[in-house]
């Protein structure tokens, strides 16, 4: 009985420890006409040419979502902040901002700097 007991409430920790980790992390929704993807990775729109990646993507009865903690972030910046990306009008590849299109294939070198 007491096994049983010991049993059940491992569970209900476990279970309590994933639902509150799920919480933390908050869900960024998105646009389905503003939602791209790759190979390896999901780019999200958020303006002006303005793109974040993804690993994941989620549907629910509201629509689509990433959680925050799946965005990729700048490795560079102290505060974490998202890695923002630019993509290219020709080719359509990604860059970070203020890095010029690195494609040698595509007949333009645009820079986009915000």
């Amino acid at each position: 009985m007491i096994k049983i007991i010991m049993t059940w409430a491992t569970f209900c920790i476990i279970s309590l420890g994933y639902l509150s980790a799920c919480q933390l992390s908050e869900r960024l929704y998105i646009d389905e006409q503003e939602f791209t993807f790759d190979e390896d990775s999901f780019h999200i729109h958020i303006g002006e040419n303005v793109w974040l990646q993804t690993d994941t993507v989620h549907r629910d009865s509201s629509g689509m979502y990433t959680l925050e903690s799946n965005i990729l972030r700048s490795r560079l910046s102290v505060n974490a902040e998202y890695e923002r990306k630019w993509k290219c009008p020709y080719c359509n590849k990604y860059w970070p901002i203020g890095q010029a299109c690195g494609n040698k294939d595509c007949p333009s070198k645009y820079k986009f700097v915000q």
